[in-house]
C-alpha cells in the first residue's frame, strides 16, 4: 500500500470519507468496525487502499486522527479538525461539516474548471477552422483564380503565403508540439503550490478575474473560520490553525496579517476591515456576531453569501468572454473568407 502515500485525497474523496465516518459515529458503531465495513463495501481503488491503511493503523489502538495522519493521504486541515472533534466530543458534527466543506470545494473547483474549459475549447475549435481554411481551402481558391486569370489582393496573397510556408512539413509539427508543451507546462505548474501562486498573481492583474479571486478568498476564509469556531475553537486558535494548513499564498498572507494584528491587541472585525476581504456591511455583521457570541453563525451566513456571489461572478465572466471570443474569431474568419472570395466574385461577374 506504499504506492499511494503522499498522494492527497481529492475533495470528492475527502467528502465521501468524512460523511461515512459521521454516519458511523452517529449510528453508535465502533469506529474500527465501521472502517472495516467501509473497506469491505467499497470497490477497488485508491480510496479503498487509504481506508485499508486507516483500518490497519486503528488496529494499534490509536485515535482516528493519528491513523489518518500516518497514511499521509489526508490534508493537515482534516487531521487537525478530526483531532479537535475528538477532544471536544463533537467528532460526528465535525465530520459532517468537513464533508459539506469539501463538497463545496469540489463544486467550486468544478465551476472554475468549466469556466476556463468552455472558452478554451471554443477557441481551439475556431482556431482549427481557421487552420483548415488556410491549409486546405485557400490553395483550392488560389488554383481557381490562377486558372481563370485573376489576381488576388495583398491580404489574400499574404494568407496564402502563410498557408504554403508555415503550415507545411515539419513546421506544422513543431508548432503543434510547442502548443502541446505549453499546455502541459501550464497544467504541471498549476499542480504545484508555487505554480498556483504564480498563476494567481498573473490572473490577479485582470480586474474581473481579480474580483472573482477576492470573492473566492472571502468564501474560503469565512467557511474555514465558521468550521473552526463551531468546533469550539477561539478566534486566535482558529487563525493559528488556518495559518498552518493554508496553501494559498494570498489567503495565507491575509491570515498572517490577521494573526499579527490580533496579537497586537486589535479587534477581530477591525482586523478584517483593514484587510479588505469583506464588504463594510459584512464587517458590521461580524461585529454584531462577535458581540453576541454568534460569530460562527455569522461566518456561516457569509459563506453562503460569498458562495452565491462567486457563482454569479463566474457566470457573468463566462457570459462576457463567450460572445467576445466568438465575435473576434468570427471577424477573423470572415475577413479571411472575404479577402479570398472577393477576387473570385469579381472574375465570375466579369465572365457573366
Amino acid at each position: 500500500m506504499k504506492d499511494f502515500r503522499n498522494k492527497k485525497l481529492s475533495s470528492s474523496e475527502l467528502s465521501y470519507f468524512c460523511m461515512q465516518i459521521a454516519l458511523i459515529l452517529k449510528s453508535g458503531i465502533l469506529i474500527h468496525d465501521g472502517i472495516e465495513w467501509m473497506y469491505n463495501d467499497i470497490e477497488e481503488g485508491r480510496i479503498k487502499n487509504v481506508i485499508g491503511s486507516v483500518k490497519k493503523e486503528l488496529s494499534n489502538k490509536i485515535p482516528l486522527f493519528e491513523a489518518m495522519k500516518k497514511t499521509e493521504c489526508f490534508p493537515s486541515f482534516v487531521v487537525n479538525m478530526c483531532q479537535i472533534g475528538n477532544l471536544t466530543g463533537r467528532l460526528d458534527d465535525v465530520m459532517v461539516s468537513l464533508s459539506e466543506y469539501y463538497d463545496r470545494e469540489d463544486y467550486l473547483k468544478l465551476k472554475i474548471k468549466n469556466a476556463i474549459l468552455y472558452p478554451a475549447m471554443l477557441f481551439v475549435m475556431m482556431s482549427a477552422i481557421i487552420i483548415l481554411l488556410v491549409i486546405k481551402i485557400f490553395p483550392i481558391f488560389e488554383n481557381m483564380l490562377n486558372e481563370l486569370g485573376g489576381e488576388i489582393n495583398t491580404t489574400a496573397s499574404m494568407i496564402m503565403s502563410f498557408s504554403t510556408g508555415i503550415f507545411t512539413g515539419r513546421l506544422t509539427m513543431i508548432l503543434a508540439i510547442i502548443v502541446l508543451v505549453f499546455m502541459m507546462l501550464l497544467i504541471i505548474t498549476y499542480k504545484t503550490n508555487r505554480g498556483r501562486d504564480v498563476l494567481y498573481k498573473f490572473f490577479n492583474n485582470f480586474s474581473f478575474i481579480k474580483t472573482i479571486l477576492k470573492k473566492v478568498t472571502a468564501y474560503r476564509f469565512s467557511y474555514s473560520m465558521s468550521l473552526l469556531l463551531s468546533s469550539g475553537m477561539t478566534i486566535e486558535k482558529s487563525i493559528d490553525i488556518l495559518l498552518e494548513i493554508t496553501d494559498n499564498e494570498q489567503l495565507n498572507y491575509i491570515i498572517k496579517n490577521c494573526s499579527n494584528n490580533l496579537k497586537a491587541g486589535d479587534c477581530f472585525s477591525d482586523t478584517l476591515s483593514q484587510l479588505s476581504i469583506f464588504s463594510n456591511m459584512h464587517i458590521q455583521m461580524l461585529k454584531l456576531g462577535q458581540r453576541s457570541g454568534e460569530l460562527d453563525e455569522v461566518m456561516k451566513k457569509l459563506t453562503i453569501i460569498y458562495e452565491q456571489e462567486v457563482d454569479v461572478a463566474i457566470n457573468n465572466a463566462i457570459s462576457l468572454v463567450e460572445p467576445m471570443l466568438v465575435g473576434f474569431l468570427s471577424v477573423v474568419i470572415g475577413a479571411i473568407l472575404i479577402s479570398v472570395m472577393l477576387p473570385l466574385m469579381n472574375i465570375m461577374s466579369s465572365i457573366g
